[in-house]
């Protein structure tokens, strides 16, 4: 089984256990900037949405349903479709979390917004996924995040163990490259769906990859009871970002680890001694500036 430490979790270890798909997904479509489209379309869109992220199976593993990862999908339609169209234009943003051991915390690990998804959706038509031949926009966008959301949660409980879900999200860009949607292509732009996963695969992010782990598994599942120690080995974790930054700096992947945990990093360091809070400080303000104004605080302790 995959993660094993988290039957931990389960509260009553001697009841029969249910097997269960990889993802709790929940699915918001939101509609408020069109007009003029039935109601009744946009519902059978999310019901499409959440039968493929939640009842499909995505890896070999064994989950029972405490173990699922818990991660959202906020669709919000910004253009519908045309009278001669099923064509809509959206964002996407996409969150997970990840539980900590022996408490009733979920760390956040990925909170992307997509906002290149341009789709086709005719209610009541029957939609298949192949990850190596594209056809549907729509059903290989959320399979992508399916494998992504997957890749990632994985790498936080084994160092690099979500390597072979990357290499499917990688295998779902390639299949797209026929495509003319947008979002799918290295010469876009820096900040798409191919970098997501390009820079995952490559050796340049490798310290990336083993932070993921040494400050989920090493830091945040030990501060329960050792907090000191936790800290130290998210510290530690997080000055692998130096070696991405003196490459790729301002790196799409970096950018998105940071959006995710920048308030979590604030709320851990806050409390630490002088000392290590000037430590995380130096290294934050020069690898992720966007978020300044928060490390501010969190070195002056507040």
């Amino acid at each position: 089984m995959k993660r094993l430490f988290l039957i931990f979790f389960v509260a009553a270890l001697s009841l029969p256990t249910t097997k269960a798909q990889e993802l709790n997904c929940q699915i918001e479509v939101l509609t408020d900037q069109v007009q003029g489209i039935n109601p009744a379309i946009f519902e059978s869109l999310r019901e499409v949405i959440f039968e493929l992220m939640n009842n499909r199976k995505w890896t070999n593993d064994s989950y029972t349903i405490e173990e699922r990862i818990n991660c959202t999908m906020i669709l919000n339609i910004n253009r519908g479709a045309s009278a001669s169209s099923n064509t809509y234009s959206a964002t996407l943003q996409v969150i997970s979390g990840r539980p900590i051991f022996n408490t009733g915390y979920s760390s956040p690990v990925l909170n992307l917004l997509d906002d290149n998804v341009v789709f086709e959706f005719v209610p009541n038509t029957q939609y298949n996924f192949n990850p190596d031949q594209f056809q549907s926009n729509l059903m290989s966008i959320l399979a992508f995040y399916a494998y992504t959301i997957i890749a990632f949660d994985y790498d936080t409980f084994s160092p690099r163990g979500g390597t072979p879900y990357f290499e499917m999200a990688n295998r779902i860009v390639q299949s797209a490259q026929v495509s003319s949607a947008p979002g799918w292509k290295a010469f876009e732009g820096d900040k798409n769906r191919y970098w997501i996963v390009s820079d995952m695969l490559h050796r340049t992010f490798e310290p990336m990859r083993d932070c993921m782990y040494q400050y989920h598994r090493q830091g945040l599942d030990m501060m329960s009871d050792k907090i000191p120690q936790g800290r130290m080995a998210i510290l530690a974790s997080l000055e692998k970002f130096d070696q991405i930054h003196k490459i790729k700096p301002m790196a799409y992947n970096t950018q998105n680890f940071f959006l995710a945990k920048s308030d979590e990093i604030v709320n851990i360091f806050s409390q630490a001694q002088p000392p290590e809070r000037n430590a995380v400080y130096e290294l934050l303000s020069r690898i992720d500036p966007g978020n300044l104004s928060k490390y501010e605080k969190m070195q002056k302790g507040k």
